[in-house]
């Protein structure tokens, strides 16, 4: 078996696929829109907010808190399957009609391409195959990475997973919630969080400072719909995402 690839490996050998259709709709008016709005909220809606940083002690001491929380127990870090059929091309076509009408084409091929991407990495990441929760977690690392202008580690994303497992497993609305509307947000969720780490990789090789600023204000825009937080109060690292 050939040796796995690091994240920012494998992001980097998606850029060609995944922003094949895509180059078409790469201009400023393409990057001011942030995909996923209403898809954000409704993850907003299922897993609530992060846990926030542990605060300072008020004692003699001047050790700084953690910067970071414990993750959910490893009991409640479960995979959550989205077992319903596939409907891929489905999920990218609600995606790509949040943009101008004359990219929408272009972006639903640039979302199924980022979907194959995803399914790469749930294979490399050694991830259960359609796991809701990861999903949340790439939809979080991807938009995280492009406003951040960092990847994500891999051992980082994972803990974010198990985090989002947690969460999702304690939400009676996910629970539930119909497969179909389960397996829709799974891919939309995968879709643009892959989209968006495949795309900060672009910009990184061919940069574009205007382009950049619009690119960067619709991860933020994403990130804020499904957090409910200001984006400069995360954090995502070893023990998953936190509030500072």
């Amino acid at each position: 078996m050939p040796p796995l690839l690091p994240f920012p490996t494998l992001v980097r050998r998606l850029v060609a696929a995944a922003l094949a259709a895509a180059s078409l709709a790469c201009t400023p008016s393409m990057a001011q829109v942030a995909p996923s709005l209403s898809l954000a909220e409704q993850m907003r809606a299922m897993i609530g907010k992060p846990p926030a940083a542990a605060a300072p002690a008020t004692t003699a001491a001047t050790t700084p808190a953690p910067a970071v929380s414990p993750p959910v127990p490893g009991p409640a870090a479960v995979p959550l399957l989205a077992d319903g059929p596939a409907q891929v091309r489905q999920s990218a076509a609600e995606l790509a009609q949040r943009f101008p009408p004359a990219h929408r084409a272009a972006m639903a091929k640039a979302f199924e391409e980022s979907f194959a991407g995803w399914r790469k990495l749930e294979a490399q990441l050694g991830l259960a195959t359609n796991d809701v929760a990861a999903a949340v977690a790439a939809f979080i690392a991807g938009n995280y990475a492009a406003f951040m202008q960092q990847q994500v580690a891999d051992e980082d994303f994972k803990a974010l997973v198990r985090q989002m497992q947690g969460a999702l497993g304690r939400n009676a609305a996910f629970a539930q919630a119909g497969a179909a509307a389960k397996r829709a947000m799974y891919e939309q969720l995968a879709m643009v969080g892959t989209f968006m780490a495949v795309y900060r990789e672009h910009l990184a090789r061919q940069p574009n400072p205007a382009e950049e600023v619009n690119f960067r204000n619709a991860a933020k825009a994403n990130l804020e719909a499904g957090l409910g937080l200001a984006v400069e109060r995360i954090q995502i690292g070893p023990q998953g995402l936190i509030v500072r």
